[in-house]
């Protein structure tokens, strides 16, 4: 199981942000995670890490990601979900 770290400004209001990502997140890769922190920030920050790895940067990329493409980021670095006994096929 893997966490995932959203660090947002509050003084930038990127809360909002935030919140819209984790949710997207949590709706497509929640059953293979163990935890999705939001982490208030400041000056500008807004990034979005893996297991402590980063893998957006609002400093680096110099603009917001798409919902999107974070929930793929995270997708293709998470291992794949083993299947729910309710997921099994009926014999």
């Amino acid at each position: 199981m893997a966490e995932v770290t959203i660090t947002y400004c509050v003084p930038c209001r990127y809360q909002f942000k935030a919140i819209q990502d984790a949710d997207a997140i949590l709706k497509e890769h929640g059953d293979r995670l163990h935890a999705l922190r939001l982490v208030p920030g400041d000056h500008g920050v807004y990034d979005v890490a893996l297991d402590g790895e980063v893998l957006f940067s609002l400093d680096r990329a110099e603009h917001f990601p798409e919902t999107q493409d974070l929930v793929q980021m995270i997708g293709a670095r998470l291992p794949p979900a083993k299947p729910r006994p309710h997921d099994a096929p009926a014999a």
